[in-house]
């Protein structure tokens, strides 16, 4: 057989083995990304499309209507964006990024304003989002990849998800998780409101097998270790407060509703900040955002904070207390609201706010957590 043949014949198979993959990753959808077809037993229960966030939710941002946008961290990407309707009387999308800087929450911003008319924004502002440390090009590998399409606010496709191995295998994984009946507990984003919901601990839960003092612990560490953590060598930037400044500007300046918060932590989280000598760092972020818009802090040793049950692990509270935290948001009286949790913060009481903070810390052995 002459070489012409033959790459006639290698180029006929790539083409029937590519379409075959693709195909079956597009009517598979392990990670839910068209939902098309959705056939029990074939492909009902999915893995989870947390590592696919910005493909994800910039899908659906750019494909329905909402008049509310959640923006910040993972922190606020557990509240359940369904409570937020109830106040605005309109459509929530929750597009929280993980672990992120400021400077992706602002062209999440911009990218969801090509194609909504946002009137309400509830920030959830984070003291790891100012991290001059943190690098979209080293830390941030999906949007990095993704960033010149945000920042064009062009169309995202996932046809070159679909034509990949590694979604091949999900498939097939898929495929027959389903056809034993057998459902997939993975946490995923939902595909109504972008809420990330944590199915993992709630299946766990209710077994009676979550190791919530695992959780936090294996928390505190993914923040608080010294070369990789999200708190890395903290350093406050004033790069990205700029960017969260053009966020808050933009909404004052055209008719945008905005409501800015600290998400709570647990205590003990709140405690390792002092421990590891990020304190100063912290009341620096907290007093130069109040320069720049009044907001709601959650931080502290509170009712909400030290009860570690309204947690799934040191920073991510359960979808629950979602309508407390949105209560006093919204300054919603009729509900019963713990007195010590959230203060609202002005220019004139950021400073006295401060020092009861300092009075709170409690002693916490951030070492020995970080050597277990």
């Amino acid at each position: 057989m002459n070489g012409k043949k033959w790459i006639k014949i290698v180029l006929v198979l790539s083409i029937i083995v590519g379409g075959f993959i693709g195909s079956s990753n597009y009517f598979i959808d392990p990670y839910g990304m068209n939902n098309s077809i959705v056939i029990d037993r074939i492909n009902k229960y999915k893995k989870s499309n947390t590592g696919y966030t910005f493909r994800f939710k910039t899908n659906i941002v750019s494909n329905n209507k909402f008049d509310t946008l959640m923006l910040g961290t993972s922190r606020i990407g557990v509240m359940n964006p369904e409570i937020v309707d109830k106040y605005i009387n309109g459509k929530t999308f929750n597009f929280d990024a993980p672990g992120s800087v400021t400077e992706q929450q602002h062209k999440l911003f911009l990218y969801s304003l090509k194609y909504n008319k946002i009137k309400t924004l509830v920030y959830g502002i984070d003291f790891m989002s100012f991290n001059k440390n943190r690098i979209i090009k080293n830390d941030f590998k999906e949007f990095y990849e993704l960033k010149d399409k945000i920042e064009n606010k062009e169309p995202i496709s996932n046809y070159d998800l679909y034509f990949n191995i590694k979604t091949f295998k999900d498939s097939f994984q898929v495929l027959v998780f389903n056809l034993i009946d057998k459902k997939i507990i993975e946490s995923h984003y939902l595909i109504k409101n972008g809420m990330r919901d944590y199915t993992d601990h709630i299946h766990n839960l209710k077994r009676g097998k979550l190791k919530l003092d695992d959780n936090i612990k294996s928390s505190i560490k993914s923040y608080f270790k010294l070369n990789t953590g999200i708190y890395k060598k903290y350093k406050f930037s004033y790069k990205y407060l700029e960017y969260f400044k053009k966020t808050i500007e933009y909404c004052n300046s055209n008719n945008i509703k905005v409501y800015v918060y600290i998400p709570p932590m647990y205590s003990e989280h709140f405690d390792a900040i002092a421990s590891a000598n990020y304190f100063d760092e912290f009341e620096l972020f907290k007093k130069e955002i109040v320069k720049i818009t009044d907001y709601i802090d959650f931080t502290g040793h509170n009712t909400i904070a030290e009860n570690k049950n309204n947690y799934w692990d040191s920073s991510h509270l359960r979808k629950e207390v979602t309508e407390i935290v949105m209560a006093k948001v919204f300054n919603d009286r009729m509900v019963n609201i713990p007195k010590d949790f959230g203060v609202f913060i002005m220019k004139d009481n950021i400073d006295e706010h401060l020092i009861k903070l300092r009075t709170q810390i409690k002693n916490y052995d951030l070492n020995k957590t970080l050597s277990e």
